[in-house]
């Protein structure tokens, strides 16, 4: 399943690129830039860097990924992506995961195109970390999140949709029932993040691109599960 996925997730890759060329006749503005704080240890090309705050930008060099301390690395650019959509416009980075070791494979400035640095061939997954919205009115809500992710599922109230019953060939478990309500955060943050034996792991369809939900629409997906009680 998860090595379908991949497989698709390349080539819709390979759909939505443009060759160098086009990249940097019609790319991202060059000199614009973002900080970030990356949680967790990543590899940028062959350097592995350690969690911390970072500022990326685009350069007429590549990607440039400047650390707190000032020191700069660099990543040549492999093709530039079109898109995102609304769901992700305030920015994002994504890492290609596999084994526990990340590699950061997409860069989103908000305000320009993507932009590709690495493309991992096979059994991996997305890890998605977007980026601090500077306009709080901008910032997903729970019951946006759901729509775009649990509800075909899960029906638009939570109670089910029938036909994804017939589908599956099992009863989806309602979300206002006391056996999901009565789970901890945490259980439900377990199953969106990491899925269940039933259930593969929560993910977001942007632009041809699937990725995992981000830490922050986790948790607003979870506060809106639980308005759903009975």
């Amino acid at each position: 399943m998860q090595q379908t996925k991949t497989q698709g997730g390349m080539a819709r890759r390979r759909l939505m690129a443009f060759n160098l060329l086009t990249f940097f006749a019609i790319g991202p503005v060059f000199g614009q830039s973002v900080r970030t704080q990356i949680p967790y240890e990543f590899a940028l090309g062959s350097k592995v860097l350690p969690a911390g705050a970072y500022t990326f930008s685009v350069t007429g060099f590549g990607l440039e990924v400047r650390s707190a301390a000032g020191e700069a690395f660099h990543a040549p650019i492999l093709t530039r992506l079109g898109g995102p959509a609304e769901f992700l416009r305030d920015g994002s980075l994504v890492f290609d995961e596999a084994g526990g070791h990340r590699i950061l494979a997409e860069v989103w400035i908000p305000g320009t195109d993507g932009i590709l640095v690495h493309n991992t061939p096979k059994d991996h997954h997305h890890d998605l970390l977007m980026f601090p919205s500077t306009n709080q009115s901008l910032n997903v809500s729970g019951s946006v999140a759901f729509d775009r992710t649990c509800r075909k599922c899960h029906g638009p109230d939570g109670k089910g949709e029938e036909q994804a019953d017939k589908f599956f060939n099992t009863k989806i478990p309602r979300l206002n029932s006391t056996s999901v309500q009565s789970k901890s955060d945490a259980e439900l943050r377990q199953i969106i993040t990491q899925g269940s034996r039933a259930m593969a792991p929560v993910e977001v369809d942007e632009s041809g691109f699937r990725h995992r939900l981000p830490a922050q629409s986790v948790d607003a997906v979870i506060a809106y599960v639980r308005t759903l009680k009975q």
